[in-house]
């Protein structure tokens, strides 16, 4: 079976990451921007939590994030476009635009009927954000009962499943949050295609998947 294309809207790969991507292609630099930390650190956590789940994956890199953590939707809107002209099997969207965009809905729609399957983050508090509250998303969160390769089916407006957040199991100081709960759903899923399951199955299986079913219970 052919390797597993993933699809990354986010920064770019640091080095070690290289022998996984199969192309990059920057969108909105800016004019060929120098590439800010953060930027790097993210695209590479991203792509990082993907291969866990599927080492064998290959990454197609579409950097929208240059000098920061921030992108404007057209950059977006053109990045997942060329993403579903690739056929990719997976799209990772790790972050969240507060507002509704006709233009990105209309783009995951498109990448959705060209068969990717899309995954965004949601984050667990502060309200719907886009894409992930689209219907053509797979919007997860992160959910602190759930265990690397744990998946839990959370069912909240925005929100469809939640998984394993942080950076390092264990060790909350290093940081994690939606952005990593996101790309390690779509390793997830990636692996979940290799071995053969259909696309169009996929949010019935991580139903029957699930450790957890319904939200987090929260202290007041």
């Amino acid at each position: 079976m052919r390797p597993v294309r993933v699809g990354l809207v986010d920064g770019p790969l640091a080095a070690p990451l290289w022998p996984s991507m199969e192309v990059s292609v920057r969108f909105g630099d800016g004019g060929g921007a120098a590439v800010n930390r953060a930027a790097l650190a993210h695209g590479s956590h991203v792509a990082q939590r993907v291969l866990e789940g599927c080492p064998s994956a290959r990454l197609l890199s579409a950097q929208v994030f240059h000098g920061g953590l921030e992108a404007g939707v057209g950059e977006v809107v053109e990045a997942v476009g060329w993403l579903a002209a690739q056929r990719v099997d997976v799209i990772n969207l790790s972050f969240g635009l507060r507002e509704r965009s006709a233009a990105l809905e209309a783009a995951c729609e498109a990448a959705q009927a060209a068969g990717a399957l899309l995954v965004a983050a949601a984050p667990s508090r502060g309200g719907v954000v886009y894409p992930a509250a689209l219907a053509s998303c797979i919007a997860v969160s992160g959910d602190a009962r759930c265990r690397p390769g744990e998946v839990s089916w959370l069912g909240l407006e925005g929100t469809d499943f939640g998984t394993h957040a942080l950076l390092e199991p264990g060790n909350a100081a290093r940081g994690g949050g939606a952005s990593i709960a996101a790309a390690r759903m779509s390793g997830l899923i990636a692996g979940l295609l290799g071995q053969g399951v259909a696309a169009e199955d996929m949010r019935s299986r991580l139903y029957l998947m699930a450790a957890w079913v319904g939200p987090e219970k929260r202290c007041a």
